[in-house]
């Protein structure tokens, strides 16, 4: 790796980059600090995280002046940093009064608080403009002006009326709206696997990866297919975020897969769905899993633990179909530039953080800690040999990096709390579930399938983690009132939350891949939805049984295991069209079927399925071996 020079990283910088630089370090520090030696108190930690992630985003992404972005801030982005600061500092200089004296939603406001709240409020909401899509903005402004029209509408949406200034003080000096339990996570735990995954990417971490898989898998039949599939999962274990691992991995795999013959939308797809899976698949699994600590109870290690056999079924169906894929094709393999001896000397010990922040999650201690002893042994670790060390402008580079991604985290997670503190305030989560069972006549299969419906129309143009927040507060709820375990509900909820990132209209994944892929971004959404079917399917069959969730007898368990592996093939079967040959559209058919009967965990329908599937290929067999003669 070409190591970054003083000249190269600091002095080709504007004063403005530097102030940005500077910022972003500042603030990565604090986090490595407090998750080492303690956090602070929940409103100093949460105010000083959200204040130093919008100086910073202030800085690097400028605003519009007629309708041309500037290369640099504003006058008016100043004026915004000044005020953040001003927001943030009333909060730090006048915690004592805040957390001691007062009392949220009783004491009245001064003057200066009104301002100051209008004013965060107003900031964290164009943030998310300027961050995101216009649908998460929209979406934040509807819940915050819903209060005021709540007294006006009918039905499920009537809702006691509040002050205006009680939306300012629960948004602004409480532990409630923008500095509640999402950006409290956000706070403590989920920006130190960010920067972890920065210092990993850094010091040669997606060479390690890559080359890994490269060296494994490139020379079998599809091989930079798989390539893909093996160096997304291994990223995704570290960053936990589909678009992230799209743009890091997507930008060697995809040309890759091209040049291998892959049609650009399949290549762009496959890495799309390998991609979102990283948020699926343990010990990470994305910001949102945090949070689904956080609302739960359930411990991180404990939801990892439930969440490792779905995953594996997604990569199974996903490693299938670019192999059935390949075969079809008749692709070659391809050779690789390194072994996995030459890997493992080179970059190897870069296992070593890894292996680490895993232990000290299974061991049951905080993701905090885990997080900082991560980031602190990776910085260790990449000093070991030349190939990895970074020296101090790498670092920074890093550090700098890392919070440029922990802006999408801090902003969803602020803009998140805007949404569930309207429905906390107006009590319209429990109208919601109560009409929700009504909707589904008490029928847990149709309540399944409307919150898989709006958990998609949810994640339509939202990042995983607030769209997974909003139906903590709506959907979840519902679907434990109808006698839905915790983990399954909260699981359901995540795994559809992170499928929009590949299921059209928006498909947010799917398009970043098609971009690099030079792709139809619509046909490129359409094939990552077929590749990552068998993940629409699964939440179901572990809503009604948990044992693919690792719980009840171990045989039973593995004999649904077993069952659940093949039905996941049979989906890639069914997928590409392609086993032993070409299929026909009813063995097309019978092959989608298969994929639905082997993963219920039901023994009298997965022997259905098993001769079914028997049948399906002795069928196959006998048309190749006719097509050979």
């Amino acid at each position: 790796m070409k190591k970054k020079t003083w000249e190269e990283y600091w002095n080709a910088k504007t004063w403005e980059q530097k102030v940005a630089a500077l910022t972003a370090q500042a603030l990565a520090v604090f986090q490595i600090y407090t998750s080492l030696f303690g956090a602070l108190d929940s409103l100093l930690q949460r105010t000083i995280h959200l204040g130093l992630g919008l100086i910073f985003l202030f800085l690097i992404r400028a605003g519009l002046i007629r309708r041309k972005r500037l290369a640099s801030p504003s006058w008016l982005d100043w004026i915004t940093i000044f005020f953040v600061i001003a927001a943030a500092g009333y909060q730090i200089f006048r915690y004592d009064w805040l957390v001691g004296e007062r009392f949220p939603l009783i004491t009245d406001l001064f003057w200066y608080e009104i301002v100051l709240g209008i004013g965060m409020i107003f900031i964290v909401l164009e943030a998310t403009r300027r961050l995101f899509n216009k649908g998460l903005f929209f979406i934040a402004l509807v819940f915050l002006f819903y209060p005021f029209a709540g007294p006006y509408l009918g039905g499920i949406f009537h809702a006691s009326s509040v002050t205006w200034t009680d939306i300012i003080d629960f948004n602004y000096l409480s532990l409630g709206g923008i500095y509640g339990i999402p950006l409290g996570v956000s706070a403590t735990e989920i920006a130190l696997f960010v920067i972890f995954g920065s210092i990993l990417l850094h010091s040669g971490g997606a060479l390690l990866f890559s080359n890994l898989a490269m060296a494994i898998a490139g020379s079998m039949v599809g091989g930079p297919a798989k390539v893909a599939v093996i160096a997304s999962a291994l990223m995704g274990t570290v960053t936990g975020s589909g678009a992230a691992n799209v743009a890091t991995t997507g930008v060697v795999t995809i040309p890759m897969m091209k040049k291998a013959g892959y049609k650009p939308e399949f290549a762009g797809a496959v890495e799309a769905v390998a991609s979102t899976g990283g948020q699926l698949m343990p010990p990470v699994m994305g910001a949102a899993a945090f949070v689904m600590a956080a609302f739960s109870g359930i411990p991180y290690s404990t939801i990892i633990y439930y969440a490792l056999l779905p995953a594996v079924l997604y990569f199974i169906s996903v490693f299938f179909t670019v192999d059935l894929e390949a075969r079809r094709l008749r692709l070659p393999g391809m050779q690789s530039d390194s072994t996995v001896k030459e890997t493992i000397r080179n970059y190897g010990h870069m296992l070593i953080p890894l292996c680490i922040l895993i232990y000290i999650l299974v061991a049951g201690y905080t993701p905090r800690l885990a997080g900082g002893w991560g980031v602190i042994s990776a910085i260790g670790c990449s000093q070991l040999r030349s190939s990895t060390r970074m020296g101090l402008p790498g670092l920074m580079a890093a550090l700098e990096d890392g919070c440029k991604g922990l802006l999408i985290i801090i902003v969803s997670t602020a803009v998140a709390g805007i949404i569930v503190g309207a429905v906390d305030l107006t009590g319209l989560g429990n109208r919601l579930g109560t009409a929700f069972i009504d909707l589904s006549g008490g029928h847990l299969l149709l309540a399944l399938f409307m919150a898989m419906i709006i958990s998609l129309i949810l994640g339509a143009g939202m990042p995983t983690t607030p769209a997974y927040i909003v139906q903590v507060a709506t959907v979840i709820p519902a679907l434990t009132a109808m006698g839905l375990a915790e983990n399954a509900a909260h699981l359901f909820a995540f795994y559809f939350a992170c499928l929009s990132l590949i299921s059209p209209p928006v498909a947010a994944a799917a398009f970043t891949a098609a971009a690099i892929a030079g792709s139809d971004g619509w046909k490129t959404g359409w094939v990552a939805t077929r590749t990552g079917a068998v993940a629409f399917v699964v939440p179901f069959m572990f809503a009604y049984d948990q044992s693919l969730l690792l719980q009840g007898p171990a045989l039973k368990i593995f004999i649904d295991f077993i069952t659940a592996c093949l039905g996941a093939i049979c989906f890639a079967v069914a997928g590409v069209g392609f086993f032993l040959r070409n299929l026909k559209w009813f063995e097309r058919f019978l092959a989608a079927f298969l994929g639905v009967a082997l993963i219920m965990p039901e023994k009298k329908i997965s022997l259905v399925g098993g001769l079914l599937l028997t049948f399906l290929v002795i069928v196959q067999f006998y048309g190749r071996k006719r097509m050979l003669r």
